[in-house]
């Protein structure tokens, strides 16, 4: 069992350019159920019920679908008309099913732990939005002679503020991989299982299984 940070799950697709508008956006939380007396049996439970990302083990996950909706217009130049874009996020968390029978301890812990994996997956969806943001203010301020050049340029420029973010969500990661492994709770798991049974690891190798927080 090792805590560990791993790459994004989040997909967009980009079907058009932009104009000057603002990202529409939902949010739907899904929740899995984990159960346990102990700290080690719950962090257990999240292994085995968690989502798999990328074919690792995760503690949380989001995943994200975009959509965009417009048309180009040619005069003397080419703009974009009636522009919409959209983007709908599923965040998985682990949910007690019988916190309340945990001992005091551990159910602080685990209160504790469940919130920091909620913000950390919010976190996630907050970064995504913000390049989306960019996306747009950088596309509607763009002017071309053909509607080809456009939609083009568009795409490069949406190529480059994907890299760009995700050097965000990587940086995000490495601070709070720092501090999940502080975590009291993985803290407790680990004063709880067998000498040599759990060790923490920031990064996933191989095939290795991983307990991850993903995005």
């Amino acid at each position: 069992m090792r805590p560990a940070l791993i790459a994004c799950a989040v997909a967009f697709c980009l079907s058009t350019v932009s104009a000057n508008a603002q990202p529409h956006t939902s949010t739907k939380y899904q929740y899995y159920s984990v159960s346990g007396n102990t700290a080690l049996e719950v962090y257990r439970s999240m292994l085995a019920r968690g989502p798999r990302v990328n074919g690792a083990k995760a503690y949380a996950s989001t995943s994200a679908q975009s959509s965009q909706a417009g048309y180009l217009v040619q005069g003397q130049s080419c703009r974009v008309k009636n522009y919409s874009f959209r983007i709908g996020f599923m965040v998985k968390l682990p949910k007690m099913t019988n916190e309340g029978r945990l001992p005091p301890l551990v159910r602080a812990k685990w209160v504790e732990f469940s919130s920091f994996v909620k913000k950390h997956e919010d976190t996630h969806r907050a970064i995504w939005m913000g390049c989306a943001k960019e996306f747009e203010s950088r596309v509607a301020a763009m002017k071309t002679g053909d509607c080809d050049g456009l939609d083009a340029r568009a795409a490069e420029l949406w190529g480059e503020i994907r890299k760009q973010c995700d050097l965000r969500h990587q940086a995000f990661d490495a601070a709070q991989q720092r501090l999940l492994v502080k975590s009291p709770f993985i803290k407790l798991v680990l004063g709880t299982s067998r000498p040599g049974s759990t060790t923490v690891s920031i990064h996933d190798s191989g095939n290795r299984s991983s307990a991850a927080l993903a995005h």
